[in-house]
Order: structure tokens, then C-alpha cells, then sequence
């Protein structure tokens, strides 16, 4: 036990070095640093500028920008002494900086997390009891709903139900004074202010984690053991919650080594919208402002914490699946010295081949940055394509073995039409759309919705005055209306982009220029909302369905060969996993979309580089899962009388194994679209999205 802990913390150090320097880079090749906005403001003197750069070392004694392996050895020689640097902005040392803000972080997410688990697992397991009752049911209608709302639109939620109620704070840590009281009061104080974070913060995991534990309890109450307990004559609570219980939450542990680092991304959002001062307000906030020191050391810090994390996973995994510990290779032979020396060399290397190459060969850096820019592009290209071939394939599987008992089932054919017709409208938008996204009518701003009527033997809609420029009050205009036509002839647009149309779908025939049909109303430049969602499901629906099909792809192929075959392979993917998860992804996102996008970019550049950007790093967690899951599955009597008939090891992987896990992939994959759709509306919420 002591030298797999030994050994954990020796692979930190590679990890905690390769991270710092990921941020280092994508730091520096954003446009700007620290000091760009007092540059841009008249009010500074420059003599101040040149006094911070010098005191910051942003610029050498030539009067040129330092370069970013200066500053980051200057760093590390800081490291090495225990100071973590200080912080431009704030103009205090990072260590007492981040010492105000981790703790609240810290049991904000420990309190969202332990909620989640006190709700998810009881109830998951409960859903899958009583599989297909009302309670079933009821919990998955509950579950997909709170998928459904984004997180900075609950916290919003949550802000105006204590601002109307008065039964919780708005928001902050502490009341005003509070310093003053009793220590037993400051605690319910500040008690009182968590529980708001607390819930909103939890709500999205505990539906999550619900569903994925109904399915799974569910899968192994039909495993062969389960029926050989009931045999033996064990009463059903044994048989359920010391054996099949055992092995369900198998997944649920898997998550819980990363939950702590990944819930930094959403305490960000909670954070920034209920005004409480953690770790994740102050990193988005350095993040925007260039305060690379304050970045990298509470990355660090998720570092530390993804791998304690991870570490403490392992450990419950061995207990609660004993044939992960019999798995053929020891904890010895995993962590052993040469891969940890080799892993910690490569790292290094490559640092030291990208220095030397900038100090001595820097007029070839913008031909090597095009050359990599095109290996990228054929390297994501093969990608999509290999992608493309699996999700075919997997299509044709279920469209094969699952299509007809899903529209069999009342529910599950009303759910697919539901699905099509929402895909429908967002393949065609552009003709069902009775006006462009952008067509601005401002006399009609704030319009209320013009629900059709009908009037004069056709369908119609109500006209509107304004009475109220104030309050921007409309009210309907008695007796008079305007006819709905199909079919109307439009300024000349292109359907998908090429295809020349003059035509939309309906309208309104009047003589008056501004007269409009506004079914869900009008925002506050007149244009249409429902012309402006259905533009917008564009985006939101193909974002969920293409990133989620190379994600799965992605985890499953890395996650499962790394659990299958073990050795090498599973400690170079653990640790790239590993690399991609201390970097919380919505920080990780901001951090990219900085530094590769650049200024003009065309609406489907943006697109399709989210996509990459979310599909790449966002594969990591679940194949992290799926590895745990292989693991366990790789020693199971069917896949060692596979491999005795002498069956090759992707045919066990693709047809023995892959089915033992197509009910987490499923689950995976229908929690996994819509946290796509919130992730891009969330980057839009920050004004960073499309």
C-alpha cells in the first residue's frame, strides 16, 4: 500500500510539470498579456507600464518581450524554493491569494458531491427495483429535466427565489458582520449562505449519476450470479445490496476520482452568477486578465486533487471488484520506475527540444507552426472519418437490434418522432423560419407573442399597437388582423448554404411594412424568437450529435484497449487522460478559444473548432470509466474462453466486451448530448461562444 502511494505521488510530479507547462503556452500565444488593458488606457502613464514590465520581468533588459521559457524557468526556480510567485493583478503572493479562496471551493464541491451521491445512488437503485413503475419514470422525467436547465440559468433561478423569498442569502460567503459573532454562529452563517451552490451546483450530477446507476443495478441483477444467489436460497436485500450493488457502482467510483476536479468548471459558473467568492471566480477571472501565475498554480492544485482523487478511486475499486486486483500486472509492474522515468522524459524532452528550437532556429517557427497546423488538420480529418465508420456501424447495430422493440414501445416512438422532427426543423430553418436570424424591426421590440387565430375564413394573426413606450405595453387592435399565407415569396436566400430558395414556409400578407407574425414574441431589437431558435438549434443540435459520436468513439477505443490489455498502453493513456482532466474542461476551453481562435473568424470556423475542441477533451472522463469497466470485464469467464478458442483481441473487444458496456455507453451518450448543448450555451453565456 505505501509504495502504490509512493509511487502515485512520483507520477504527480511529471503530471504537475506538464500541466504548468500546457498552461504556460496557451498563455503566452494569447493575443496580449497581463498588462494590455492599462496599455490601452490613456490614464496610464507609460512610466508605470515600463516600471511593471521590469518589475514582472515581461520584457528582458533589450526592452523585448521575455520569452516564455525565461519566465517559466524563473518559475520553477521559484517552485523549487516553495514560493508560487505573485499575483499582477492582485498584487499579493498567490499562495495567500489562493489560501482566501480554495476552502470555499473546496466544501462547495465536497457538499455538492456528497449531496449528489446521498440522492443519486438511493434513488438509481430504486428506479431500477421498480423498473418501468410510476416512481421509474417519475425519477427519469425529474432526472432529464434538471439535464435540461443550464447551470448559470439555475443560479439565476436560485438568485431571485432568495431575493423574493428572503429565506436565503442572494449571495457572498458570509453576512456583513458576521466576523463578529460567535464561532458556533459563523459556521451556521455560513452554512446558511452554502446551501443555494450547494443544490444548484449538485442538481446536474445527481440526475447524472441517477441514471447511470438504474442501468447499471439493472444489468447486473440479470448477471448469472445474481441467479445462482437466488438459488442458494439468499433473501433478495442480500442478493441486492451486498452482491449486485457491489458491482453496479463500479462506474460511480470510477467518477468519483475526477468529480472533484471537473466540479472546479461548474463552481465556476455557480460562482461567477451567486457572487461567491471561490477558486473558480478567481481563476476565470485571471484566466481573462492574463495573471499566469495565479493560473498555473490553481491548476496545480486541481492537479493535486485529480490524482488524490484518482488514487482513492483505485483503491475502492480494488475493494469493491476484488478481480481488479487480480488483473495480471501489479501495482509494482504498473508504476514501475522505467515507465515512470520514461514518462517524465518525455515530457522534459520535448521542453527542451521546443526551447533549443526557438533560441536557435526561430525564423523556421511560423513554417513548423503551418506544417503542424495541416498534420492537425489530416490528423482530425482520419479522425472524423474513422469516427464516421464507427458511429455507422453502430447506427446500423441498433437501426438492426434495437429499432424495432424502441418503436414498439409507445414511449420510445414517441420520443424518436420527438427527436425527428426536432432535427427536422433544424436541417430545414431556414425555410420554416418566417424571417432571418438578424431582420430587426425596431418598432416592434419586446413584441408579445402572436399566437394564429381565425378570422375571415383562413388563419390569421391579431395586430398590436404599442400604448406604452415606457413598459414597451402592446395590446391588440380590435378587429383587425393579418392573413397567414404559405409559401410566400422572400428577398432570394440558400438553403444549406448553396441551394437558391425565394420562398419560406408562411408569413403574413399585409401592405404594412413592419406587420410580423412573432409566435414566441420578439427581443428587444424586434427580432423574431422563434426565427432566431430555430436558427439557433442548428448549432445546439449538431454540436450534441457530432461531438458526442467521436467523444464515445474516442473513450471507448483509448478506455477499452487501456483496460483490456493493461501494461504500457493503459499507463500512457491513464496519464494523458490524466493531463486532460487536471485542467478543468471549461478552463481548458476558455484557455484554447483564447489562443487558437483569432479575431474574425467566420461563424463556421468557430463551429467546427468548438467541436474539435469539446470532442477531444471531452472524451478523457468517459474513457477513464469505460477503462475501469474493461478491467473488471477483461477477467470474467466469457472473455477467457474467448481468447482459449483463440479469438482475436479486437473481435473480443468489439464483440464480447463492448456489449457488456453498451448500457453505459447508452446512458453516457443521452446525458453526454445535452451537457454539449449547456457547455456551448454556457460559453455563449460567457461571451465566448458562436
Amino acid at each position: 500500500m505505501f509504495s502504490f502511494l509512493l509511487k502515485r505521488v512520483l507520477v504527480l510530479i511529471p503530471l504537475l510539470l506538464a500541466v504548468t507547462l500546457v498552461t504556460s503556452v496557451l498563455m503566452t500565444i494569447s493575443p496580449g498579456d497581463v498588462l494590455t488593458k492599462l496599455r490601452a488606457s490613456k490614464e496610464i502613464p507609460q512610466e508605470l507600464i515600463d516600471d511593471l514590465e521590469e518589475r514582472y520581468s515581461l520584457v528582458d533588459e533589450n526592452g523585448e518581450p521575455t520569452r516564455w521559457y525565461v519566465r517559466y524557468g524563473a518559475w520553477l526556480r521559484q517552485l523549487s524554493q516553495g514560493d508560487l510567485g505573485q499575483s499582477i493583478i492582485y498584487r499579493i503572493s498567490v499562495v495567500d491569494l489562493l489560501a482566501q479562496r480554495v476552502w470555499a471551493t473546496f466544501l462547495l464541491s465536497l457538499s455538492s458531491l456528497t449531496l449528489a451521491w446521498i440522492i443519486a445512488v438511493p434513488l438509481g437503485v430504486l428506479a431500477a427495483i421498480y423498473k418501468d413503475s410510476i416512481f421509474d419514470r417519475l425519477s427519469a422525467l425529474l432526472a432529464y429535466m434538471a439535464l435540461s436547465i443550464p447551470e448559470f440559468f439555475l443560479a439565476i433561478l436560485a438568485v431571485y427565489f432568495a431575493a423574493i423569498t428572503g429565506w436565503f442569502p442572494a449571495g457572498g460567503r458570509s453576512a456583513i458582520g458576521s466576523e463578529y459573532l460567535a464561532p458556533g454562529l459563523q459556521m451556521l452563517d455560513y452554512l446558511h449562505h452554502l446551501i443555494l451552490p450547494t443544490i444548484v451546483l449538485g442538481i446536474g450530477s445527481v440526475a447524472g449519476l441517477m441514471r447511470i446507476m438504474r442501468a447499471k443495478f439493472i444489468d447486473e441483477m440479470r448477471a448469472e450470479y445474481v441467479n445462482t444467489a437466488y438459488a442458494k436460497g439468499l433473501k433478495r436485500a442480500v442478493v441486492m445490496f451486498k452482491h449486485a450493488l457491489r458491482n453496479a457502482i463500479n462506474p460511480l467510483i470510477t467518477y468519483l476520482g475526477f468529480a472533484f476536479s471537473t466540479l472546479l468548471s461548474g463552481s465556476l459558473v455557480v460562482e461567477n452568477v451567486m457572487n461567491y467568492p471561490g477558486l473558480g471566480q478567481l481563476v476565470f477571472q485571471s484566466l481573462l486578465n492574463e495573471d499566469e501565475y495565479v493560473v498555473m498554480a490553481a491548476l496545480m492544485l486541481s492537479t493535486v486533487m485529480l490524482v488524490f482523487g484518482n488514487t482513492i478511486a483505485d483503491l475502492v475499486l480494488g475493494w469493491s471488484d476484488p478481480r481488479i486486483r487480480i488483473s495480471g500486472q501489479s501495482e509494482q509492474s504498473y508504476f514501475s520506475p522505467g515507465r515512470v522515468a520514461i514518462f517524465a522524459s518525455c515530457v522534459i524532452g520535448l521542453l527542451l527540444a521546443e526551447i533549443a528550437f526557438e533560441m536557435y532556429l526561430p525564423q523556421y517557427i511560423p513554417q513548423v507552426l503551418a506544417f503542424l497546423k495541416w498534420i492537425g488538420i489530416i490528423l482530425a480529418a482520419s479522425l472524423g472519418v474513422s469516427c464516421l465508420g464507427l458511429v455507422c456501424y453502430a447506427v446500423a447495430i441498433f437501426l438492426k437490434r434495437l429499432f424495432l422493440p424502441l418503436i414498439r414501445s409507445p414511449i420510445g416512438a414517441s420520443a424518436f418522432i420527438i427527436l425527428l422532427a426536432l432535427y427536422f426543423l433544424a436541417a430545414f430553418s431556414s425555410f420554416i423560419a418566417p424571417y432571418s436570424q438578424s431582420e430587426q424591426n425596431l418598432s416592434k421590440a419586446f413584441h408579445p407573442p402572436t399566437l394564429p387565430i381565425w378570422a375571415d375564413g383562413g388563419l390569421a394573426v391579431k395586430s398590436y399597437e404599442l400604448v406604452n413606450q415606457a413598459t414597451r405595453g402592446f395590446e391588440p387592435v380590435e378587429d383587425e388582423s393579418y392573413p397567414i399565407v404559405f409559401f410566400p415569396e422572400v428577398e432570394p436566400y440558400k438553403l444549406w448554404g448553396f441551394i437558391p430558395m425565394e420562398h419560406k414556409f408562411f408569413g403574413v400578407e399585409s401592405e404594412d411594412p413592419s406587420a410580423r407574425i412573432y409566435l414566441m414574441g420578439s427581443d428587444t431589437t424586434g427580432r423574431c424568437v422563434f426565427s432566431r431558435l430555430l436558427y439557433g438549434s442548428r448549432v445546439s443540435l449538431t454540436i450534441g450529435l457530432i461531438g458526442i459520436s467521436i467523444t464515445m468513439v474516442l473513450a471507448f477505443v483509448i478506455g477499452g484497449l487501456a483496460g483490456y490489455f493493461g501494461g504500457t498502453f493503459d499507463f500512457a493513456a491513464m496519464r494523458v487522460v490524466e493531463l486532460l482532466m487536471s485542467i478543468p474542461t471549461l478552463y481548458l476551453l476558455l484557455a484554447l478559444r483564447s489562443a487558437l481562435f483569432e479575431p474574425g473568424l467566420a461563424p463556421t470556423q468557430v463551429y467546427i473548432a468548438i467541436i474539435a475542441i469539446l470532442s477531444i477533451i471531452g472524451w478523457a472522463g468517459t474513457g477513464r470509466i469505460i477503462r475501469g469497466m474493461a478491467l473488471s470485464l477483461r477477467n470474467r469467464t466469457f472473455v477467457v474462453a474467448a481468447e482459449s478458442m483463440g479469438q482475436s483481441h479486437m473481435k473480443i473487444l468489439f464483440k464480447h466486451i463492448l456489449p457488456n458496456l453498451a448500457s453505459y455507453l447508452i446512458v453516457a451518450a443521452t446525458l453526454s448530448i445535452p451537457g454539449y448543448i449547456l457547455g456551448e450555451a454556457t460559453l455563449s453565456f460567457l461571451g465566448l461562444g458562436i
